[in-house]
């Protein structure tokens, strides 16, 4: 288990991640990479709802 701010941070690093990956996938015409951006941004906003949830928890 990772502490609130390692999940916070985490999850900007994952959203900024698959950012990056997506418009490569739109840039190249890859559609699966487009696929993969996506979910990285969607898992990266759920670790930083987790690490936000966690620290308000204390």
């Amino acid at each position: 288990m990772r502490s609130a701010p390692q999940d916070t941070i985490r999850g900007g690093i994952d959203r900024i991640a698959g950012r990056a990956l997506e418009a490569f996938g739109r840039l190249t015409g890859n559609r699966s990479a487009v696929a993969k951006g996506k979910a990285a941004r969607g898992r990266g906003a759920g670790r930083s709802a987790k690490g936000r949830l966690a620290r308000r928890g204390r």
